[in-house]
């Protein structure tokens, strides 16, 4: 099989795949969806909403939000957050503050909520790693492919999450690869 990076633009990278078969590029492209690890609030207390959205709207819309991921999280770890914030004004993603340095949101000008005069927006809560196939929220990006030619497909790779395109990438073809070798132990066992 032979990768060949075509460009990168507009936050969009295409890659070329050569060698390769229709269950193999579905696999690429289902492992950068489904596999790949992002984070992404779980838990959200609320102590002060004001503004006009439900508090379980804004859980919902915080839950959109992804994070980037700090070097050597485990999947049990937690990155707490907090956000205390006073109207008038749009309250950003990138007022959410966050328990570590390394974590932050990929899109800081996502707006979350716009407060009005005396409205104040006060909540904590926790970000956790997960994968899309077990929640939406955890999706690597949005990922398509065509068949080109003979054993050859074109990627489209848009990350959603805390990784660069090329990283989203490259986190897939690592897990498919651990999971190959995962699935041969398990046949040398038999």
């Amino acid at each position: 099989m032979k990768v060949e990076e075509l460009e990168e633009e507009n936050g969009v990278l295409k890659v070329e795949l050569e060698d390769a078969n229709n269950a193999e590029a579905n696999t690429l492209r289902r492992t950068m969806m489904a596999k790949v690890p992002t984070l992404a609030v779980k838990e959200l207390q609320v102590t002060k909403n004001g503004s006009g959205l439900f508090d379980e709207v804004l859980a919902n819309r915080l839950g959109q939000v992804p994070f980037t991921i700090p070097q050597g999280m485990e999947e049990e770890d937690e990155v707490s957050i907090a956000v205390k914030q006073e109207g008038p004004g749009d309250v950003l993603a990138e007022d959410i503050q966050t328990g570590n340095e390394e974590s932050e949101p990929v899109n800081p000008d996502t707006v979350l909520v716009t407060l009005k005069e005396d409205q104040e927006l006060e909540f904590e809560g926790t970000a956790v790693l997960g994968k899309g196939k077990d929640h939406a929220k955890h999706q690597g990006g949005t990922i398509g492919y065509e068949k080109t030619g003979e054993n050859k497909y074109r990627f489209r790779i848009e990350s959603t999450s805390g990784y660069t395109n090329k990283e989203l990438f490259n986190q897939a073809v690592d897990q498919v690869l651990d999971e190959l070798d995962e699935f041969e132990e398990e046949i040398e066992d038999m």
